[in-house]
């Protein structure tokens, strides 16, 4: 999914009939993430496209504390995870560059808090889109698994297709669903799977899916 500078995909969830056992939603509407407490970096930093732990492939990418001008780079906290990692927005890559959502080791950031306003928050607490404080469902209940489909370039991986991102998936990545078949969606609708290689479910768009479009 591709996420511009500060701008996050929000989605309406609906019912497609047809797909039993599916969960899908329709197309999101962008939303500016004003709720995300933006913060500079202590030095250069990695930034990992999942959650880091044994098991998972660290890919992901650099940040730098300043650009090749000599501008101060800023990164927007999402939530915290732990004592150890925050999900952060990376606005300093270009529009067409994925993934912008990746997990940072917060002693690499100046502020490595969460705020709701003036608000300090918790671990695993955000801004939801209504506004208020909410806690994020980091690890979407495991179901049976099924069908198995391969991604076909980047996507980002959420809790719900109106929610927050936990993860990411890239081309060639095994995702399993939790029917046999995926069917024929539009690109923008949300399939719910097991992403192995990010280590969790969750909701990746059916267009990042040669066999579900």
């Amino acid at each position: 999914m591709t996420i511009r500078h500060k701008r996050v995909l929000a989605a309406v969830v609906v019912g497609v009939a047809g797909v039993a056992g599916a969960a899908l939603a329709a197309a999101p509407a962008s939303a500016k993430t004003h709720y995300t407490h933006a913060t500079t970096l202590k030095h250069d930093c990695p930034v990992y496209a999942n959650y880091p732990k044994t098991g998972i492939d660290r890919w992901g990418w650099t940040v730098t504390r300043k650009s090749s001008t000599g501008r101060t780079n800023h990164v927007g906290v999402r939530y915290t995870v732990n004592s150890r990692y925050a999900l952060i927005l990376d606005t300093t890559r270009g529009a067409n560059v994925n993934p912008h959502w990746g997990f940072v080791a917060r002693s690499c950031l100046t502020n490595s808090y969460a705020y709701a306003g003036a608000t300090r928050l918790g671990n695993l607490r955000a801004v939801g889109g209504n506004g208020r404080a909410k806690t994020v469902p980091f690890a979407p209940a495991a179901r049976t698994k099924h069908g198995l489909v391969h991604a076909a370039g980047v996507g980002t991986l959420r809790s719900a297709p109106k929610s927050f991102a936990i993860g990411n998936v890239r081309k060639g990545d095994p995702f399993y669903l939790t029917t046999a078949h995926c069917g024929h969606h539009s690109s923008a609708s949300w399939v719910f799977g097991y992403a192995p290689k990010s280590g969790r479910w969750g909701y990746v768009q059916a267009g990042h899916f040669a066999a579900c479009h």
